[in-house]
């Protein structure tokens, strides 16, 4: 994220709301970001589906006003260049205030991914449980989640990783505003310690969402100079 995104995003947080912001139809994005997600909740009945990053289906629906579920799966995307080609990716995620301004969730997720891509390594399986803390409004926020991820594949014994990722969201406008996040691990995994940052705009009405952003990461060539990817989600919301 850039120095100047950050500095409008401290002063959101530390400025009351104006009046015309309080007019504006409530984020219906405010539970994630590019590729993570915050401690903000869905409402029971809430929910929204779509392709996120091009790559992934992903659906989450609130089950109360504290607890949400949510499943993904790369496999239309993966039939279309390879013959081997399965992943689902399910979860859980409960959410609670502890101030005005600040919420905690926490969760768990698992799945398994199988392909024949070169480079994939064939079929690995994925547990992670994770905590996350945002402080803001669904219209500024900033959030920090840690997340251990134990992977395995087959005939291996597997590896953890753990995953701090801090990420955050400023509304620009009633329909636009810019969203970032930055992640690393200090654990090695089954290679290199993994490291990525995104930054994109984000685009919405009260039923919709748009997401353009960039992937950069070291380890998406396999080599020491970041890698940059353009990427882009498109989802339908309910409520």
């Amino acid at each position: 994220m850039a120095p100047r995104f950050i500095c409008l995003l401290l002063l959101s947080l530390a400025v009351p709301g104006s009046s015309s912001a309080e007019e504006w139809f409530e984020n219906p994005t405010r539970t994630r970001g590019l590729l993570g997600s915050t401690a903000l909740p869905l409402h029971a009945g809430e929910g929204y589906i779509g392709q996120k990053a091009f790559f992934a289906t992903v659906a989450e629906v609130g089950l109360s006003e504290r607890v949400s579920v949510h499943l993904g799966t790369a496999t239309p995307f993966q039939l279309v260049y390879g013959g081997t080609a399965f992943s689902l990716m399910g979860g859980i995620k409960v959410s609670t205030p502890l101030t005005e301004k600040l919420h905690l969730a926490f969760g768990m997720q698992g799945g398994t991914y199988d392909s024949d891509f070169p480079g994939s390594l064939g079929l690995h399986n994925a547990a992670a449980a994770y905590g996350t803390l945002t402080y803001g409004t669904a219209d500024a926020n900033l959030s920090l989640t840690v997340q251990p991820i134990y992977v395995w594949a087959r005939d291996d014994n597997g590896g953890l990783m753990v995953l701090p990722m801090v990420g955050g969201f400023l509304r620009v406008s009633e329909h636009w505003g810019f969203a970032g996040e930055v992640a690393i691990s200090p654990v090695p995994a089954m290679a290199d310690a993994f490291a990525f940052a995104t930054a994109g705009a984000r685009f919405m009405g009260p039923r919709w969402s748009v997401d353009l952003g960039v992937l950069a990461g070291t380890q998406l060539k396999g080599q020491d100079i970041p890698a940059f990817v353009p990427g882009a989600s498109f989802l339908y919301h309910w409520r």
